[in-house]
């Protein structure tokens, strides 16, 4: 099969337009599930559909390159740009939050951001497989066919409503593999219908990650880990979780000053959701080598900038050692499992991240 990407045209300006925008939304949306058609002109400024249409635009071109390195570079803008876009109309149509139809499109755009951008935080494999004229498989899904369409929409002057399928058919190869698609508003409700299907319940997928986690930083230990019903209560885990996403999104940033700042952020996580339980949940080794590594970890990167190459060296794609510790390898196995599996999945890896920071000497 192909991947050839159409050859470039110029673009008309009504697709630099709010109706243009408005009507693409729309019909995405619509694809994607979501009937409920109020997705308007007024959401957006004329000046915000230029940018997007520009943004699209320099994305498409990139991907023109025909090169692993320009269609990954391609994917990382036109999923940048979908997500800002995304928050700016929802900031002016607030109804749009409960919007089915712009969750699942921003679920996906970040899920297809986060792909692009894993070969540049030290993943040598990465996750974009790109033979220019044949294939393309992202996260390993073949998405060549929806990529053409989607491009080929655009620059081949279709309708708006016809650009918003392919944008929608796209995105959604992107979906969470373990997408629920009725969610009940309540949340025991919710727990009894998983609980009823044998699936995860909310908050038991963070706790099952927890133990995983103090279970590996133990390995080698002749000790059985026990917890009791009460610790890491979800108000807790679901703090933590969002404090490591928000850790991840500025590792992803690839760049030295914002590693620094997201290896900082996740070790206060670390060190927030451990003290926030009562001490017989903390009694374990594993506990305490992760929160060894958690306080390590965060005496190393709140180093002044001016000392920061001699604590942390940091090169994309190649290394990141921390107070004389390689842990690239360590890291990159903790968020391809958290960010592109599932959370549930990363306990293991995640206590070996900390095991080995906590081998870190010095920094007490």
């Amino acid at each position: 099969s192909r991947t050839d990407l159409p050859a470039a045209a110029g673009q008309p300006d009504k697709k630099a337009t709010a109706k243009y925008w408005a009507e693409a939304l729309q019909s995405a949306f619509r694809k994607l599930g979501d009937f409920s058609d109020k997705v308007f002109e007024s959401c957006m400024t004329e000046a915000l559909a230029k940018e997007q249409s520009e943004a699209v635009t320099a994305a498409f071109d990139t991907m023109r390159q025909k090169s692993r390195r320009g269609m990954q570079q391609g994917l990382q803008k036109v999923s940048k740009s979908m997500l800002e876009f995304l928050d700016k109309v929802e900031a002016t149509c607030t109804h749009l939050k409960h919007s089915v139809g712009l969750q699942k499109l921003r679920t996906a755009a970040d899920r297809l951001s986060v792909l692009a951008a894993a070969k540049n935080l030290l993943n040598p494999g990465g996750q974009v497989d790109y033979d220019p004229m044949k294939s393309l498989k992202v996260g390993g899904v073949d998405v060549h066919l929806e990529l053409n369409r989607f491009i080929g929409a655009w620059i081949s002057d279709y309708k708006a409503k016809e650009f918003g399928e392919g944008l929608a058919d796209f995105f959604d190869d992107f979906k969470e593999q373990e997408e629920v698609e009725d969610r009940s508003p309540s949340g025991t409700a919710a727990a009894s219908a998983a609980a009823a299907a044998g699936g995860t319940a909310p908050g038991e997928g963070l706790l099952r990650m927890v133990r995983d986690a103090l279970t590996s930083a133990m390995a080698g230990r002749d000790e059985k880990l026990d917890l009791a019903p009460h610790c890491f209560p979800a108000d807790t885990t679901a703090a933590f979780s969002a404090d490591v996403n928000a850790a991840i999104d500025h590792m992803l940033h690839k760049r030295k000053r914002t590693m620094q700042q997201g290896l900082k952020e996740l070790a206060g996580a670390t060190d927030r959701l451990l003290h926030a339980q009562k001490t017989e949940c903390i009694w374990s080794s594993g506990a305490k080598l992760i929160w060894k590594g958690a306080k390590k970890l965060r005496k190393v990167t709140s180093r002044m900038v001016v000392d920061y190459g001699t604590h942390i060296q940091y090169e994309a794609m190649k290394s990141l050692v921390v107070g004389g510790v390689a842990i690239h390898a360590e890291l990159n196995n903790f968020l391809a499992a958290w960010r592109l599996r599932s959370q549930e999945e990363s306990g293991e890896s995640f206590g070996e991240l900390m095991r080995k920071l906590s081998t870190i000497s010095g920094y007490d």
